[in-house]
């Protein structure tokens, strides 16, 4: 930058060179600066009002005329004499003036109608009008005798950009043809060089520099702009174009690629620098701290290119660093003679000692990961023709065909179990399509929640039906005080099987998870969804798995007062003995325990034959361990050898087995053909002792029963050795189904084959946590449970997180149980939230930038209010959520939240814990009260809950015009429908909740009278004047 001055207090509409600077206009001044920054004059006037345009009347410069607003002018043109820095006079003109250009001949005058008046300069008389645009005139360039514009029709009720360009011949001043651009025209030069040259630019970025003697001389370029194009300007050598977007990124473009530091003007002049001065450096030059900005180290001065300065022949381009070793490769490695000597997977890695073809980093990007349109791209899809819109179809249905792939043409990971990421476009997660992953009724889970490596666990237990009725029967409990991970869960099975399909998150349950300190100490609650380490994953999700269960246990003897957890023990809690002895003294201990889950961890004996070994000779080593060991004995405190064993006589009916082998025994299961069983029989020998078979079992074994297979989670690892996990379940529609099997990766889920399933000799996929139950017990899934014996108590009082009502601010009355709460009863809920972490973008080299996570928000208010009866509009439901996390931004202008709100040490707000919060919407969801609010998906995303679409009221959507494709916001629809400020300072949701109510019992007036459809189109005519903004919000410009 050569200098940055600020001329005028108000925005500059218009700049144009000087022989002395640079002439700038803003509404009220004229500004007249040296290009060194210095001003040389600036005229303010009373009479300088609502200016627009600015142009000189002859090439000497020495007389400028300003125009503008008619209403503020007094339908005047001001003349301003440049030598003496003041109005000169002035001359009556009765219509606005919004642009105004000279070919040093005419005066050029476009007006606010579209018309252009082409006016003399020396006796101010109109010469010509010509017909420009119905609408409005959006740019004007003129050259010589030619004269083009470009501008508005009204369609539909909106400003549309024409799809011409007008050109008129000013030496006749006569109208020549029009000149076509389908593109929609908003700006238009003439080339500054090329006198037959013109460039027309549409404002989404599409340019044609068009040859007006031959058109067939056209090229076409495309700027890569996600907005809109606000500003745009070419250089006088006619060598740079620039252009700013919507998102105020500046792109400079050049004609001379191999010349990008050629003259922007014709007539360049050396520039005027400061003299420039001597600097002392101190003794201590250096960095203060890592936050201290570079420019705290003094440097002297330097007249030679510096050595960081490197010619372009000495810029080279080098190789990509190597991949990282496999630790699988370092875990399998022997030295042999000094040697490290490991095992090379050929089918994992591919022939050795090939060169690889070269491939671009945007290419893998692209041809790696299928990535399906945003929803977004989708709606647009209205307004291309039919053609178009079948062959969007038909690439959507390509990708989703291979979103589903279950085959690799090169031996890779099938597409259906790569990992899968989530894109975010400028609309955030919202606006990415989850629907194109699932074709099923059941629901995936999103990943872009902290510890999304708990997914497939949660998804395996979702369909095992005793336990899937365990947790949702824990909901009937009133429990809203201590963390209960049952009752979480609880809650998120509910809320997938009510979303028939949808995705959902777990996010609340993840966030009660993350404060257990269990968990913490156990390294459970860092995000390692991926993993380099897939044996270090595959332990970590055992860990998970038993901690989970033995948490759903204590959980339940809490909240049932019990000393044991008789539900969950009777569903897959294993008894196992443990015994030590010794044969050379009196050594004994004997131990009992229940466990709900059996370590796989024991290979079977060797007498079996290799090829019939199957999971169940792995289970029969595991569940009956014997193993001797020398100690130093602490019974005679002398070493010799002593026996331990381990021994389950009876299987649970639930057996949830975690598969804890090596990488080197995972790999040798994949030789064994049915390996995994899809059945088999369980008995007890004479002695005692588990007999499993895959057939029945016969002789003198007793308690015969038959299991199945019901779900398992696998690893997937890539060749470049992450590794993520998948689950499979067996879902039954009734008790008499034979079962489908379903593959859940994630928000993805698909049918699969049994075989497909049962398939575990690819070299990618290693079976982790796997579940058989009894066949004919506990197939029941019962959604329903919990409603038989429902405690509803938190709905009629209060429970803050410490204290009672006093030293409160309470904005809400208590429902009463007089209050009847039925299905259909209408209540109004607005949610207010907070950010924990900012977004985080990818700048790419362009200057263009890519959302990578969005920002991390957290729930903070919740607000609900009486949508009938006596109590109508008034709030019952009023809950702050407390929370221990940093908070980065209150978001206080949106939510109204401010610091010290969320901390229990020193709020005065009605604060209370998210379980409390939670239970609360979570109960009026299940009486059946129909929600009303105002864009309420982001509501319910924040509060982590699913409303059937039968149950919401959402005023956003109802006064929405798909065809416009622009939301209306809640202050813009109450000042036009209700003819009511809201919002006026900082947003409470109270009120917020009560416009949207307000609104509701509008639209349903408007609609029982038939005029619902032309007041909403009006709304949005009105919008399109205001900028969708309400009056207070508008700068008006007054003369």
């Amino acid at each position: 930058m050569y200098t940055s001055v600020k001329a005028h207090n108000e925005p500059i509409l218009k700049i144009i060179n000087h022989k002395k600077g640079v002439l700038s206009l803003s509404f009220g001044s004229i500004r007249l600066g040296t290009s060194e920054g210095v001003t040389l004059f600036n005229i303010h006037s009373e009479e300088l009002k609502g200016l627009n345009t600015m142009s000189y009347t002859s090439n000497t410069q020495t007389e400028l005329l300003v125009a503008g607003d008619k209403d503020a002018t007094g339908s005047r043109i001001f003349k301003v004499d440049t030598v003496n820095h003041c109005i000169s006079g002035s001359f009556h003109y009765p219509h606005t003036v919004v642009m105004m250009e000279t070919n040093l001949k005419y005066i050029i005058l476009g007006r606010s109608d579209g018309f252009i008046d082409i006016m003399d300069p020396k006796t101010h008389n109109i010469l010509k009008t010509f017909k420009g645009h119905s609408s409005g005139i959006s740019d004007i360039s003129v050259k010589d005798n030619n004269l083009l514009t470009s501008g508005f029709s009204v369609k539909k009720e909106q400003f549309i950009p024409d799809t011409f360009v007008n050109s008129f011949d000013l030496k006749s001043l006569t109208t020549l043809p029009p000149i076509p651009f389908p593109a929609g025209a908003a700006k238009v030069f003439h080339h500054p060089t090329m006198p037959n040259v013109i460039l027309i630019s549409s404002s989404a970025g599409h340019m044609n520099f068009l040859d007006v003697k031959n058109p067939t001389r056209l090229n076409i370029y495309q700027a890569e702009i996600s907005t809109y194009i606000t500003a745009f300007d070419m250089a006088t050598s006619g060598s740079f174009l620039a252009f700013v977007d919507g998102s105020h990124k500046l792109s400079l473009w050049s004609s001379k690629s191999n010349e990008p530091n050629s003259g922007f003007a014709l007539f360049n002049s050396p520039l005027t620098y400061p003299t420039p001065v001597s600097e002392v450096i101190p003794a201590e030059n250096h960095i203060v701290s890592p936050e201290s900005p570079l420019s705290l180290v003094k440097v002297p001065p330097f007249h030679t290119p510096l050595l960081s300065a490197f010619p372009s022949d000495l810029v080279f381009k080098v190789g990509a660093l190597p991949r990282q070793i496999d630790p699988e490769i370092q875990r399998s490695s022997e030295v042999v003679n000094g040697v490290v000597v490991a095992r090379y997977n050929r089918e994992k890695f591919g022939p050795r000692n090939l060169a690889n073809k070269y491939t671009s980093i945007s290419s893998l990007t692209k041809n790696g990961t299928v990535i399906p349109r945003f929803l977004s791209e989708k709606d647009d899809d209205s307004e291309i023709d039919d053609y178009e819109n079948a062959q969007n179809k038909i690439k959507e249905e390509a990708i989703a065909n291979e979103i589903f792939s279950l085959k690799s043409t090169n031996n890779d990971v099938p597409n259906a179990y790569k990992q899968l990421s989530i894109l975010y476009s400028k609309f955030g997660v919202d606006d990415f399509d989850f629907d194109i992953y699932n074709k099923t009724k059941y629901s995936g889970l999103e990943i872009n929640s902290g510890n999304s490596f708990l997914n497939p666990i949660l998804q395996l237990y979702r369909f095992i039906a005793p336990i899937f009725n365990h947790a949702l029967l824990s909901l009937s409990e009133d429990v809203t005080m201590e963390p209960n991970l049952l009752v979480e869960l609880g809650y998120l099975y509910d809320m997938m099987n009510k979303s028939n399909g949808k995705h959902c998150a777990a996010s609340n349950f993840q966030i009660i998870f993350s404060q257990l300190e269990k968990a913490k100490q156990l390294g459970l609650t860092k995000d390692t969804s991926m993993s380099r380490d897939d044996f270090k994953q595959r332990r970590l999700i055992q860990t998970f798995n038993r901690f989970l269960l033995d948490r759903l246990a204590l959980d339940e003897c809490k909240l049932y007062g019990t000393e044991q957890p008789n539900r969950l023990n009777d569903i897959c809690g294993v008894l196992t003995e443990t015994n030590i002895f010794s044969n050379f003294c009196s050594l004994t201990h004997k131990r009992v325990a229940m466990y709900h889950s059996i370590d796989i961890n024991t290979l079977p004996s060797l007498l079996t034959i290799p090829t019939t070994v199957t999971i169940l000779n792995y289970m029969e080593a595991s569940i009956n361990k014997h193993a001797q060991q020398s100690i130093t004995c602490e019974n005679c405190a002398q070493i010799h050898p002593v026996n331990a064993s381990l021994t389950i006589n009876k299987l649970s009916h639930v057996v949830v087995l975690n598969i804890d082998l090596t990488n080197h025994q995972m790999n040798e299961i994949r030789y064994l053909t049915g390996w995994l069983v899809p059945n088999f029989y369980y008995a007890l020998s004479p002695l005692g002792t588990p007999v499993l078979r895959t057939n029945t079992i016969g002789g003198t074994a007793t308690d015969m029963k038959r299991y199945e297979l019901i779900g398992y989670t696998a690893q997937i690892t890539n060749r470049d050795n992450e590794s993520h996990l998948v689950t499979y379940s067996k879902i039954r529609k009734n008790a008499n189904d034979s079962g489908t099997w379903y593959l859940f990766n994630d928000f993805l889920s698909m049918e699969v084959t049994e075989e497909e399933v049962l398939q575990v000799a690819h070299w990618w996929k290693k079976p982790v946590v796997v579940v058989y139950k009894e066949v004919g017990i506990y197939d029941e899934f019962n959604p329903n449970i919990y409603m038989e014996n429902l405690n509803k108590d938190i709905l009629y009082r209060d429970q803050f997180v410490s204290g009672d009502r006093e030293n409160k601010l309470i904005d809400y009355t208590l429902l009463s149980k007089d209050e009847e709460i039925k299905p259909g009863t209408l209540v109004a809920l607005d949610a207010e939230f907070v950010e924990l972490s900012p977004a985080e973008y990818e700048f790419n080299s362009d200057g263009s930038k890519t959302l990578v996570r969005p920002a991390k928000l957290s729930l903070a208010r919740i607000s609900v209010v009486r949508g009938e009866g006596k109590r109508e509009g008034e709030c019952f439901i009023d809950d702050y959520i407390a929370t221990d996390e940093p908070v980065h931004d209150y978001k206080t202008a949106y939510s109204g939240i401010t610091h010290g709100d969320l901390d229990p040490k020193v709020s005065n707000k009605s604060l209370v814990h998210l379980q409390v919060a939670y239970r609360r919407i979570w109960l009026l969801l299940n009486m059946g009260c129909v929600f009303i609010g105002h864009w309420l998906s982001s509501d319910f995303r924040m509060i982590n809950i699913y409303i059937p679409p039968t149950q919401v009221r959402d005023t956003g959507k109802l006064f929405y015009l798909k065809k416009e494709r622009r939301k209306l916001g809640l202050k813009f629809l109450a000042h036009h429908v209700l003819k009511k400020d809201v919002q006026m300072s900082n947003h409470n949701s109270i009120e917020d909740a009560v416009s949207s109510l307000l609104l509701y019992k509008e639209y349903l007036k408007l609609k029982e009278s038939g005029q619902f459809d032309s007041v909403l189109s009006k709304i949005y005519l009105e919008g399109q004047f205001s900028n969708f903004k309400i009056p207070t919000e508008i700068t008006l410009r007054k003369g």
